[in-house]
């Protein structure tokens, strides 16, 4: 317990440390002010059960709130849409002043993820004997026995999977 406390105030005084830093480099700028560089994320093409994928910039920002999620990643951030809401705002805090954005994605597609089975009928097989070709010098000979060649039914089996496994 008293580990689990520790790690937590080690990271609290991590996320600390970084903010301070990046609130010290943009008090030496001109411009202080929180700029939008880009801001990208797909609002098409969602399954019910994969991620969402917000490539962002900012300027001068010091840190990030996706929702309930505080973040110091400047880039890329990747959530599950089953923890989010289909709406939520993007909140970037800067030198004393933030910006909200409004984040907004509608998931229409699913994965029919029902076991399936597989039959294949009517398959035939064409084998081709070939014989082996007769060797130049008369002292070297092979001893191959002719292949045994044995056919099975063929049965495949799936277990269920979501899009998630693709991935």
């Amino acid at each position: 317990m008293f580990s689990q406390y520790l790690k937590y105030l080690l990271e609290k005084l991590r996320f600390l440390q970084v903010v301070i830093s990046r609130f010290l480099i943009i008090l030496f700028r001109k411009r202080r002010e929180v700029e939008l560089l880009y801001l990208n994320y797909d609002k098409e093409h969602l399954f019910e059960t994969s991620f969402i994928v917000i490539n962002y910039r900012f300027r001068n920002a010091i840190y990030y709130r996706f929702g309930k999620h505080i973040t110091l990643e400047k880039k890329i951030k990747i959530f599950n849409i089953k923890n989010f809401e289909n709406e939520f705002d993007l909140l970037v805090y800067g030198f004393f002043q933030k910006k909200v954005y409004r984040i907004q994605f509608e998931p229409k597609l699913a994965l029919n993820t029902d076991t399936f089975e597989t039959a294949i009928s009517n398959l035939t097989v064409k084998l081709v004997e070939q014989k082996l070709p007769k060797l130049a010098h008369p002292k070297i000979y092979s001893n191959i026995k002719q292949p045994i060649i044995r056919t099975k039914k063929i049965k495949i089996r799936t277990n269920s999977f979501n899009q998630n496994e693709f991935i």
